[in-house]
């Protein structure tokens, strides 16, 4: 019998085939597949992208064909191996793709390629359709199948190229890249994949569960610090993550074990990871090993008092944040009852860093489509994308007024499925140990924060962040606009289908107050690719889409740029 189905598991959780079922969102992979569409959609022409073995190319390349195979005006094709013995051969497989015939055996390389050219005029021109060649395995591309990808994105028209070239590579593709300057210009789009940091590796282990469970509620096959040693061994890899995994869960069935601990990834890890590997991180396994021992042996030292373990923590915990700025008292905790001692006691007032930034409205542009051009729009078009444009100063009303910065953002429910550090992430955009510190801080009553209740209502503190400083311009489009934290979690924990990836940026000023903003989570650094964007949407959503181009003079409590992976 499968050990899945030992698991009650509906299929093997951790197979290591690239299924596009369990293509794990990561932020950098959602980036890339986003910025992938929309090359696509412009035929821009040639996109590389770029990562070490095991990074998810190969995933992320089968995803993306899944997603576009939906669409019956693009066209997609795959070469798995371009491991080509001559031009002839390279130009025979890309005619029979486009095709489904063989050319003629006595046909030379010339007219392969007139023929090509021919078919891609057809296609992209008469059919209007976009032609999407994918390579997988780049970095075997011979010298001669670059040549003719080059020629290959000569065939275009004066608006667009007429055929999409994807290239998926491991990392010595750029030196080709280097030695053939003439194709490595041609480039619209260079991505680089990176490993996993222990956020992801840790949601892309319990997603993957997830979506084998049979059960409502997914398998906790695995305690936090045999989390950590998956990563440590496998430096976050997703192809050495799942494999480790298999042989972990493995080993605990046939221990007769319940979950999967630090020593049993150990051992596996000696197995299945490379020597190499295993020098790296054996040290640093160690320390963080005697670091476990120590926080265990503290535990058990205060189970044995009549506080808590994270009641003493708190206590160590409790205090003023980094002194930035001058600091505020949050409002007293929610009084919640306790079946049998009844109310429980209030939380002394934690302390939250107030901003030390000026707040004023968002910095915003002209409004990019004329009046004229307005009215002359046919009454079926999709509305054009306009830039919050500036507006007459007005005095606000005296409800709505703000002359500080709020202390909390507000309280929402804990979804089913849903996770402390997931919910933190969703709201300000990352999980850190300040993040965690300061909701312990500002919600007393959880005893156990890996183990909090569906239904349960928790505080998110107001944590000021500093914007990450770029040296360029970047434009954000803005689909909605919530009042409450509630309204806006609630439009994202159940986005539109049609919807690309979307985030929260709550933000103060003193006109509007607190306002959260559901944004799309791609940055644009040029505004034609911003507007376009736009008008990717659909009708209701573009009309209500606008274009933010600053932050000055507001209080955030989300990064607006995400971090890069």
């Amino acid at each position: 019998m499968d050990y899945f189905s030992l698991l009650n598991l509906e299929r093997e959780p951790f197979s290591n085939s690239p299924d596009p079922d369990f293509f794990y969102q990561s932020r950098q992979h959602l980036d890339c597949l986003q910025k992938l569409e929309l090359s696509l959609h412009l035929r821009r022409g040639l996109n590389v992208v770029l990562g070490e073995v095991g990074t998810g190319k190969t995933t992320l390349c089968r995803h993306l064909i899944r997603r576009f195979a939906k669409l019956q005006e693009i066209e997609t094709h795959l070469i798995l191996d371009p491991s080509f013995r001559d031009g002839t051969d390279f130009l025979s497989t890309v005619v029979r793709l486009l095709t489904g015939k063989r050319l003629p055996a006595e046909t030379s390389e010339w007219q392969a390629k007139e023929a090509i050219k021919q078919i891609l005029f057809q296609k992209g021109v008469e059919q209007k359709k976009t032609i999407v060649l994918i390579i997988d395995e780049g970095q075997k591309i011979p010298p001669f199948c670059l040549e003719l990808l080059r020629e290959f994105l000569n065939y275009e028209t004066n608006e667009y190229k007429l055929l999409q070239i994807v290239i998926f590579a491991q990392r010595e593709f750029e030196e080709t890249l280097r030695r053939h300057p003439n194709f490595g210009d041609r480039i619209n789009l260079l991505h680089r994949l990176k490993p996993l940091d222990f956020g992801d590796t840790r949601r892309m282990i319990r997603f993957r569960l997830e979506r084998s469970s049979a059960a409502p509620q997914p398998l906790d096959l695995f305690t936090l610090p045999a989390l950590w040693a998956i990563h440590r061994a496998t430096g976050g890899f997703p192809r050495k993550i799942i494999n480790l995994c298999h042989q972990c869960v493995l080993a605990m069935i046939i221990q007769n074990a319940k979950r999967v601990g630090y020593a049993t990834v150990r051992r596996c890890a000696a197995r299945v990871v490379t020597a190499e590997a295993r020098s790296a991180s054996g040290r640093r396994a160690a320390a963080w090993g005697m670091a476990g021992a120590a926080l265990a042996a503290l535990f058990l030292w205060a189970l044995s008092a009549e506080v808590s373990p994270l009641d003493r923590i708190r206590e160590r915990l409790r205090g003023p944040f980094p002194a930035a700025a001058p600091v505020r008292a949050l409002p007293p905790a929610p009084v919640e009852k306790s079946k049998e001692t009844g109310p429980l006691p209030q939380a002394e007032p934690m302390v939250a860093a107030a901003p030390s930034a000026p707040a004023g409205p968002e910095k915003e542009g002209p409004s990019p489509i004329a009046a004229a051009e307005t009215a002359s729009s046919p009454p079926d078009a999709a509305p054009a994308a306009v830039v919050e444009g500036p507006s007459a100063p007005a005095e606000p009303a005296e409800s709505q007024a703000e002359e500080a910065p709020p202390a909390i953002l507000g309280e929402v429910r804990l979804q089913r499925g849903e996770t402390i550090s997931g919910l933190i992430q969703r709201v300000y955009g990352q999980y850190s140990n300040r993040h965690f510190r300061a909701f312990i801080l500002a919600n007393p009553l959880i005893d156990d924060p890996d183990r909090v209740p569906a239904g349960r209502i928790l505080r998110l503190p107001a944590i000021e962040t500093v914007p990450s400083a770029l040296n360029k311009r970047a434009w954000w489009v803005k689909i909605d606009e919530f009042a409450t934290l509630e309204e806006a979690l609630a439009a994202l924990r159940n986005p539109p289908d049609f919807l690309p990836a979307v985030r929260i940026i709550p933000r103060w000023d003193p006109r509007q107050g607190l306002r959260f903003l559901l944004v799309l989570r791609q940055v644009f650094f040029d505004r034609e690719t911003a507007l376009l964007q736009i008008s990717f949407l659909p009708r209701n959503s573009a009309a209500a889409a606008r274009l933010i181009d600053s932050w000055e003079g507001a209080v955030l409590y989300a990064d607006p740029y995400p971090a890069e992976r």
